[in-house]
């Protein structure tokens, strides 16, 4: 049986149509759709109940928001506890297309030696979400490939990213999108729980470093497509965002890199500038810079 894991924030029209698209093109597996909401604070339009008894959801409401780690390891768990031979980890905003569920599962089931297997991801324009990472995400990567630099060192970001290779075929990489992933059974058991320290973001690059501690690859998979409407929880907190962002890289440099705070500083003192930068436009970034500073100069200092 597929567990299909489903986060929801706010974003409650995203979900219904996330469960909708599930519905109309599901797998020929059994599956089991496990909702997780993280503490919302509203509910949807629609009847909720009906809706779980209509797809036969089971429900998790929690008390907090515990993040995308955090939520997502509620619905994880109860998968494995349902024996669920393969989780399909999915934010609320993607849209499946026919066979995409089922594709990932069989390619996972036909190639033991692959945990994670991901699939081709579309935007509401049906163009290519070209953002495989290819390689582990070091000091080095951060600083040429994820600042402005990489207009400078266009090779690194490219071979990064594996825009040097085919999208519509079939490779390795070193972590997929985290908005939409299959995961077996066997490898979900030696990466998870997933770190909740981390609240939004790096997660790709958090697993991507526990993937290299298994026997287990990492595959990107065209042949299953979905489509990402990219942000639906978060755009309207985007100061929160960056913070969480710049947060959760700080803790990621020096948790999974061992930078020290030498290593750190140029690049947190960048994200501050950008952060600056946007205060000039956007009044939420001005109302949060107290809580920005105050929440990454907490982890630099940890």
């Amino acid at each position: 049986m597929i567990g299909i894991v489903i986060l929801n924030y706010r974003n409650w029209n995203d979900t219904l149509r996330c469960i909708e698209s599930i519905s109309s093109n599901p797998p020929k597996e059994k599956y089991q759709i496990i909702l997780i909401d993280n503490a919302s604070p509203n509910m949807p339009e629609y009847d909720l109940d009906e809706v779980v008894n209509k797809y036969g959801i089971i429900f998790f409401g929690n008390k907090e928001n515990r993040g995308y780690n955090g939520g997502n390891n509620v619905g994880i768990a109860k998968a494995l506890e349902l024996d669920c031979d393969s989780i399909l980890i999915t934010n609320n905003d993607i849209c499946f297309f026919p066979n995409s569920i089922q594709t990932l599962w069989e390619y996972a089931r036909e190639h033991p030696d692959v945990g994670i297997v991901g699939p081709k991801i579309l935007d509401r324009n049906g163009n290519i979400q070209k953002s495989n990472i290819c390689r582990r995400t070091s000091m080095k990567e951060k600083y040429l490939v994820r600042t402005r630099l990489n207009a400078i060192f266009r090779k690194e970001y490219r071979t990064y990213f594996g825009l040097d290779r085919d999208y519509d075929s079939i490779f390795e990489v070193h972590a997929v999108l985290g908005c939409c992933f299959l995961m077996t059974r066997e490898c979900a058991k030696s990466v998870t729980p997933l770190d909740e320290h981390p609240f939004l973001y790096e997660e790709e690059l958090i697993l991507g470093i526990c993937m290299e501690h298994t026997r287990y690859r990492t595959v990107y998979n065209p042949e299953a497509v979905i489509e990402h409407l990219h942000g639906g929880s978060t755009r309207m907190v985007k100061a929160f965002s960056f913070a969480q962002n710049v947060k959760s890289e700080i803790y990621y440099c020096k948790k999974y890199l061992n930078a020290s705070n030498m290593a750190v500083y140029p690049l947190y003192w960048y994200r501050v500038v950008l952060y600056l930068i946007r205060c000039l436009k956007y009044q939420d970034f001005r109302e949060n810079w107290k809580y920005f500073r105050k929440i990454t100069r907490e982890e630099l200092e940890k």
